[in-house]
């Protein structure tokens, strides 16, 4: 009887590792690389139903993020909207953020490359690119690709 017991444990034991596995594989995978970090009031994040956020990170903490429709990023975007005082130091830069005025918009079917990163303020332009490992610190024209640290118009897109 003993006998019969541990067969049935085991049996028990490696369904459940596939079912485990199984649910690792699928549902981890979709967490790891399509859950976003946003730092700050979620209320001042706007994303359109049709856009690809994968796993950015968003900083809320000095103004608001509108994510048009059809916006596509790479992995490891970041957008930055908060700023700390510079001329302070200790705790006191380190707890002390601008409030407002620091917006990020990105504008319709613009595609943000992988590790790319914007500061705010600024406005990605409509059915721009951004090129992957740039840094954005100011706008983007519309129908542009722009790559660099800063990033730089490299090219313009010939619109339909």
């Amino acid at each position: 009887m003993n006998y019969i017991l541990k067969i049935k444990k085991k049996i028990c034991q490696k369904i459940l590792d596939a079912i485990l596995f199984d649910y690792f594989d699928e549902h981890l995978h979709k967490y790891l690389l399509h859950n976003q970090l946003i730092w700050g009031d979620k209320q001042n994040l706007f994303v359109a139903k049709t856009a690809i956020l994968n796993n950015a990170l968003i900083n809320l903490s000095s103004g608001k993020v509108t994510i048009e429709d059809y916006v596509f990023f790479g992995h490891n975007v970041s957008l930055l909207t908060g700023s700390h005082d510079y001329k302070k130091i200790g705790i006191e830069r380190q707890m002390t953020a601008t409030k407002s005025g620091q917006d990020i918009f990105i504008k319709k079917g613009a595609w943000i490359a992988t590790n790319a990163t914007i500061l705010g303020p600024c406005t990605i332009g409509e059915n721009s690119v951004v090129a992957a490992c740039s840094l954005v610190n100011s706008d983007v024209p519309p129908f542009s690709i722009v790559a660099g640290i800063p990033a730089k118009v490299v090219k313009y897109i010939d619109s339909y």
